[in-house]
């Protein structure tokens, strides 16, 4: 349209909408709410136009829309919220956004591309009345749509509103899913609801024997998941608590930094079979202990304890937050002690995340399965262990073969004996997914899992790996954003979610997500390797070969080495990548390789049979790898390896469509 300041009045309906919550989220973690509002953004425009709505402009994280008639902006209204309810409904309440809606029809002025009048003014002052999840309406658009809805306005009163000499009489809206009346009659109104939240930070060791520290720790972890079971209660994962270990950090900072309103600290300290543990819950706002007590018992007492702890928690918070009666606790996984010391020591080496610390955790884990063989927590560990010990590299495919045979064994014995714990069912989801590729067996074990804990990090992390793969981008980003939601201080979480944005070719969000890991770590290898790869997306071809040269240097394994290898192929740099080539190969001597990394590279040269007898033994070593070759040749811009015969019939053997 052309710019020349041509006025023209016209009747109209406005609708304004606006995101819930979303200035204060921003503050908190910028990254995912500019995440949670593209995906807002990409939902609410693809409704605009089944009822001939007009985007006049974005106003923040709102939208003006202009529509011919007031029951289209209404109908339009209506379809916005119960898509937005229904995507709510399957996430956990950390990764839902709510609308504001504010319809009114009257005298507006189309000047060039925009609208004005007191008929968009009186549209914008009404959408706040809405409620968090509502649609407000003044009495112009009633009197259009009274008899044409299915569920009948209700009146919200009179309100005056700022410049206007009389009171306007609004309406509410109500739809499939929404509250039972309007915000001044809807006693609990979900969104003002306080999230119910709690870090539990890593508890002191304080006994003489410093490796006595696997119980502090492995305490704290247990009580992580005892709490993420119950339903109601968001908290942190692991790694993001964490990172406070050893730290003298204010509780306000930390708790602003977790986003959670309360915080669970204390100590243990063990002198042979005796142990105190001391525990205090403290009120983030104030400081101030809502509950405190130590605990002087005999090892055997330690699951006691914990449940004790567990009890107390939600006792003291159900006043304050919980407000939802007596929840089941947690069972545990043994009652057999030296097992559980046994396992707590494996996970305790396992998240040293080394060589040496997997080898520990696998025979630490081996030890506790001799002494208890029903603990499936045990083997679901055991299993975690070889897979990322073996994805990782510090695992050949002939070790992990004679260790645990074909496939994982410790993963099917896990959910053989007990299938109703997230970890028994993820540690399948895993296996299932990227080893054998029996995808609609994966999904249902990714899906029972979370269904056992939304707040298992592991399992949304996985799964949204698993969904991107698939191509079904909407979901995998929702299950990343909700994985970094749960854990928002692990870089490994940070990188996975802006691994999910490659495949859509969200560059920007990758960056994003870069600037995110650099405020985290910036010696991290994923900060580079995540801003390397988006910037290879937009074709800033040297400042991505400076971005994974340098992920490489700070520690980077294989793939990263590939990507680099791949980029400097495409760029006809033959030579350097020959280079990588020979480096992959000689970095195979110390560590295990996955085939297809160096099959990438081969291609990027045009070595195309070289690169499909690199896919196929792939294929044979169960590598997880093998399940993007689509994907990446795609981004990769793989186009002659992509036409080649062999390649649709690869396709195949891994399951996935060309």
């Amino acid at each position: 349209m052309p710019q020349d300041g041509t006025e023209h009045r016209k009747l109209a309906a406005i609708m304004f909408t606006d995101m819930v919550g979303y200035s204060a989220l921003a503050q908190r973690n910028e990254a995912f709410a500019l995440e949670l509002l593209e995906e807002h953004r990409r939902l609410l425009r693809s409704v605009f136009p089944k009822h001939h709505g007009s985007e006049i402009k974005t106003i923040g994280d709102g939208f003006l829309v202009e529509f011919s008639s007031a029951l289209a902006a209404v109908q339009c209204g209506i379809e916005i919220q119960e898509m937005i309810a229904k995507r709510n409904s399957a996430n956990p309440p950390q990764g839902i956004f709510e609308v504001r809606i504010g319809i009114h029809a009257g005298d507006v002025v189309r000047r060039d591309d925009d609208v004005i009048g007191d008929g968009v003014n009186i549209a914008a002052r009404i959408e706040p009345l809405a409620g968090a999840g509502g649609i407000c309406i003044s009495q112009q658009v009633f009197d259009q749509v009274e008899n044409r809805l299915a569920n009948s306005p209700k009146r919200m009163g009179q309100v005056k509103l700022k410049n206007m000499m009389r009171p306007l009489e609004v309406y509410w809206v109500g739809y499939e899913g929404a509250a039972s009346g309007p915000p001044d009659l809807v006693r609990a109104n979900k969104s003002s609801e306080t999230q119910k939240s709690i870090a539990v930070l890593p508890f002191l060791s304080m006994s003489s024997d410093p490796e006595n520290e696997y119980l502090s720790d492995g305490l704290t972890e247990d009580l992580i998941m005892a709490f993420s079971r119950l339903k109601g209660l968001r908290v942190p994962a692991r790694t993001s608590s964490f990172a406070f270990k050893g730290r003298n950090e204010d509780i306000r900072r930390i708790g602003q930094q977790l986003n959670v309103n309360t915080i669970l600290e204390g100590s243990v300290r063990k002198v042979g079979s005796r142990l105190r543990i001391t525990a205090q819950l403290i009120n983030v706002a104030e400081g101030d202990h809502l509950w405190s007590q130590t605990f002087d018992r005999e090892m055997q007492e330690v699951f006691a304890i914990q449940d004790e702890i567990t009890r107390a928690i939600v006792q003291a918070l159900e006043m304050q937050l919980i407000g939802a009666g007596d929840q089941p606790l947690p069972k545990h996984g043994t009652y057999n002690t030296d097992a559980y010391q046994l396992y707590l020591q494996g996970k305790y080496h396992f998240y040293k995340f080394t060589g040496e610390g997997f080898k520990r955790c696998i025979e630490c884990c081996k030890k506790a399965l001799q002494i208890e063989p029903s603990y499936a927590l045990a083997y679901a560990a055991l299993s975690l262990c070889y897979q990322t010990a073996w994805f990782y590299g510090y695992l050949s495919f002939e070790e992990k073969l004679a260790a645990i045979g074909p496939h994982d064994q410790a993963a099917e014995k896990a959910v053989e004996l007990n299938p109703n714990l997230a970890e028994t069912q993820t540690a399948l989801a895993i296996v299932t997914c990227w080893n054998v590729r029996d995808w609609s067996r994966a999904e249902d074990c990714f899906k029972q899992a979370i269904k056992l804990n939304p707040n298992y990090v592991t399992a949304h992390e996985h799964y949204a790996g698993f969904l991107a793969c698939m191509r079904r981008t909407d979901e995998a980003i929702t299950h990343a954003r909700l994985a970094q939601q749960l854990d928002p201080l692990s870089p490994m979480i940070v990188m996975h979610t802006g691994l999910a944005y490659l495949f859509i070719h969200r560059y920007d969000l990758m960056l994003a997500q870069a600037q995110t890991l650099f405020d985290l770590d910036s010696n991290f290898f994923g900060t580079y390797w995540i801003s390397g790869l988006a910037h290879w997306g937009q074709e800033m071809r040297e400042a991505a070969i400076a971005d994974l040269r340098k992920a490489v240097m700070l520690g980077g394994g294989p793939v990263q080495l590939a990507d680099l290898g791949c980029l400097l192929g495409r760029l006809d740099r033959k030579a350097e990548a020959q280079r990588a080539l020979e480096d992959l190969a000689e970095l195979g001597k110390r560590t295990y390789v996955q085939p297809a990394y160096l099959g990438f590279v081969h291609a990027s040269l045009g070595n195309h049979d070289e690169a499909f007898a690199c896919f196929e033994q792939g294929l044979e070593h169960e590598n997880a790898s093998v399940a993007w070759i689509r994907e990446y040749c795609i981004f990769a811009g793989l186009d002659r390896l992509r036409a080649d015969p062999r390649f649709p019939a690869l396709l195949k053997k891994i399951g996935i469509e060309p």
